[in-house]
């Protein structure tokens, strides 16, 4: 074994031993970020399913297409699937909405995706750096909804106009865009979360309304 790949092996060894403190340290930052919450999960909790990414297109969301972190762009499901089996923890964010009328009134509904889906985005993507440049080198982060709206403020894709993407460390796919549950992954930490569509919503039927995403650490 070179001297390099001891010290590599070496690194690895380290970084085991340190995961769940480092974990710990993660979960108080994103709080510090302005989180409403975050847990340490095991990745074997997320569920991929092909139904979640179909439903960007069946019926197809004004932003499929618009830009290379949506459908069909984005990572399919299968891929995504076989990547987080190679992980062990994750850290799962949560930005409570208030009021909740920014994702359920249809007239707020851009302003309020800006809002609470931009901070979902950057506190996910500050995070995955944070671990990455602590040798979590493979830190992979999802965010919520599109970023086109959480991002560029609805105005056309750059990348895809250009190649030139404004965001370029920050723009990332949604959780729900690569085929992951939230629904089902926010209710096994006991958090509340509700279907919530831009129109003909009830709005005493949603409780409360919230923004997810998660960084893949080891």
């Amino acid at each position: 074994m070179t001297l390099k790949a001891r010290m590599i092996s070496k690194d690895k060894r380290m970084v085991e031993k340190n995961l769940m403190s480092d974990l710990e340290l993660y979960v108080k930052k994103v709080i510090e970020f302005g989180a409403s919450d975050a847990k340490i999960i095991s990745a074997r909790d997320v569920v991929v399913d092909e139904r979640v990414r179909l439903k960007c297109s069946v019926p197809k969301c004004h932003l499929f297409g618009s830009s290379p972190s949506c459908p069909p762009y984005s990572p399919d499901p299968d891929e995504v699937r076989k990547a987080i089996s190679r992980y062990k923890y994750a850290i799962l964010l949560k930005n409570d909405v208030v009021p909740k009328e920014d994702f359920v009134n249809n007239k707020q509904w851009l302003k309020g995706h800006k809002k609470h889906q931009g901070k979902t985005n950057r506190i996910v993507s500050e995070l995955e750096a944070i671990a990455f440049n602590d040798g979590y080198y493979l830190a992979m982060g999802f965010a919520a909804g599109g970023c086109k709206t959480a991002l560029c403020d609805g105005l056309t894709c750059q990348y895809l106009d250009s190649g030139r993407c404004r965001y370029p460390l920050r723009s990332r796919p949604s959780m729900e865009g690569v085929g992951i549950d939230v629904y089902d992954i926010a209710s096994k930490v006991g958090w509340d979360i509700y279907p919530v569509a831009h129109d003909n919503v009830d709005i005493n039927t949603v409780k409360c309304a919230i923004s997810v995403g998660i960084v893949f650490i080891y």
